[in-house]
């Protein structure tokens, strides 16, 4: 969980949680009905040449420094407005009046001086936001608004977003990028699969050496250099691995490097294309022992999902933070009882989904309604991606009605496959002998998005399974804090002595780590 535009922090959400913030106000559900002031934009023909169909995102900022659509957070309380076209030509202008706003609508808008900008979203491989590579902006524009005077305002969209620069190749860290048949079979189109490696520094010296991998994926909204930088601030190695990091995201959000009826086969994509192809080319240990998982957050869920779905083509996982692992208590929400609403307590109360300390800073029905403005790809919406079945219009189903919070008991059924314990209770008989001993989750008991009760309940079953899984949940840290504690702290060394006694016990024909002997493979 993180902000949906801007910078990227391997942390994830863990920089959002720390600012006070008052409640959010709900956004508007439709048009915006008596404000006067409305926004007409047009796109450059050099930009794009052919009509748009899609969504054009405003961001509106009362900090008139800098760019409104780099700004916008999950905590954010500047105005954000979408509207669906169609067939939008360029060079021709567009009146923005049937804006869905969040958390006020246009004519709720106080009346001020602001910095707008509009957003052409056009990337087909990530979520709605202001800084996907490839996607259309204009520059920003000073105004004194006022919803009910004035306009329309003339916005130009002029500009694109860069495919962010490369991180610069080295003889010991490089991008690996390759084209997934089976995803791109599924999407009908080329879809990617990059990550990114660092090498140890016997690697080059060592021409004949196999290593190990560590392979992490990162929370929401992290791509394969987060990941990466996760794996650095875990700590150096103190054997000689290979350290990979994942990228995360898709159009609908964090696939989870899970199989879906909506994303499509992530799972396989990485356990019959990229990990091969990277063992071949980077000289890894092609074998279960030396192949082991970490992540946080959605990249805790991931990991541990990945390694409970392939049990005999992983080593083991460390998974700090993962999203609810039980849907018993999905953020504190029970998805099984008929009773549950999505946005609402028992006795009415409205949900939280954020928290610092004591303190709610966000509730569930702002967080969704914000989403929904936003466009496909959001946290919320990756869960319905990831876990829901597709619906009759090609999108996935809704596990909640966005109006009333009411839960559809047909999707949670569907969901009910990716529920973590649910599957290692159904099927423990063939999955216990193949997790001992490589199953290893870290939670703090405050967490912010109140993870800590569905990773209890992990716990508990775990132990009634008679599993030696360490479910260790640790008092007085939160969602990021975690990963300064000291459960965390040892993480890297255990996996690196998990690859030295593998290695050792599992290559009789070899040297230490890895080491062909002479004549040997």
């Amino acid at each position: 969980m993180k902000r949906f535009s801007g910078s990227r922090s391997f942390l994830g959400t863990a920089a959002a949680l720390y600012l006070a913030l008052a409640p959010m106000p709900l956004c508007a559900r439709a048009g915006d009905d008596g404000a006067t002031a409305a926004f007409e934009v047009r796109f450059a023909v050099r930009l794009r040449a052919e009509p748009f169909t899609g969504r054009v995102l405003l961001f509106l900022n009362s900090d008139t420094q800098g760019e409104p659509r780099l700004k916008s957070g999950w905590t954010s309380r500047q105005p954000l407005f979408s509207q669906d076209v169609r067939d939008w030509k360029p060079d021709t202008p567009l009146r923005l009046d049937r804006l869905r706003g969040f958390p006020v609508s246009l004519r709720d808008v106080p009346p001020g001086r602001y910095a707008v900008q509009a957003v052409m979203h056009v990337n087909p491989d990530l979520p709605h936001s202001g800084d996907a590579p490839g996607n259309l902006y204009s520059a920003p524009l000073l105004l004194e608004f006022d919803p009910k005077r004035g306009g329309p305002h003339r916005i130009d969209i002029e500009h694109r977003v860069t495919t962010s620069p490369a991180e610069t190749d080295t003889e010991l860290e490089r991008t690996v990028s390759i084209r997934s048949a089976c995803l791109s079979r599924f999407h009908g189109r080329d879809v990617l699969l990059r990550c990114r490696v660092q090498l140890p520094d016997d690697y080059p010296s060592e021409p004949s050496r196999r290593f190990p991998a560590i392979y992490s994926i990162p929370g929401f909204g992290g791509d394969e250099r987060e990941a990466l930088r996760y794996l650095r601030f875990l700590g150096a190695p103190t054997t000689p691995v290979v350290r990979v990091g994942l990228a995360g995201m898709c159009a609908l959000g964090h696939h989870a490097w899970a199989d879906s009826a909506n994303n499509g086969p992530w799972g396989q994509a990485l356990v019959e294309e990229l990990i091969p192809h990277l063992e071949k080319e980077l000289r890894l240990i092609p074998e279960p022992w030396a192949r082991l998982l970490t992540g946080h957050s959605s990249g805790g869920w991931s990991s541990l999902w990945v390694q409970i779905s392939h049990p005999d083509y992983f080593g083991g996982v460390w998974a700090t933070s993962p999203d609810s692992v039980d849907f018993h208590d999905f953020s504190g929400i029970n998805l099984y009882d008929p009773a549950s609403n999505f946005y609402r307590s028992a006795d009415s109360r409205p949900r939280p989904i954020m928290r610092r300390g004591n303190d709610i800073v966000l509730k569930l029905e702002d967080f969704a309604r914000m989403e929904d403005v936003i466009g496909p790809g959001g946290q919320l919406g990756s869960f319905e991606a990831v876990f829901g079945p597709r619906g009759p219009d090609g999108r996935p189903r809704r596990l909640w009605d966005r109006d009333s919070g009411a839960i559809d008991p047909e999707t949670v059924a569907h969901w009910r496959r990716y529920d973590i314990v649910d599957r290692l209770r159904r099927d423990w008989a063939l999955l216990g002998p193949k997790l001992a001993g490589k199953i290893t989750v870290i939670m703090g008991e405050e967490d912010n998005f109140f993870l800590e009760g569905a990773t209890r309940r992990l716990k508990s079953a775990l132990q009634e399974l008679g599993s030696d899984a360490r479910i260790i949940l640790v008092p007085g840290c939160d969602h990021g804090s975690i990963l300064v504690s000291e459960p965390a702290r040892r993480m890297i060394e255990e996996m690196c002595a998990k690859a030295r006694s593998a290695t050792l016990s599992n290559r009789p024909r070899s040297g230490s780590d890895g080491r062909p002997a002479p004549g040997g493979p």
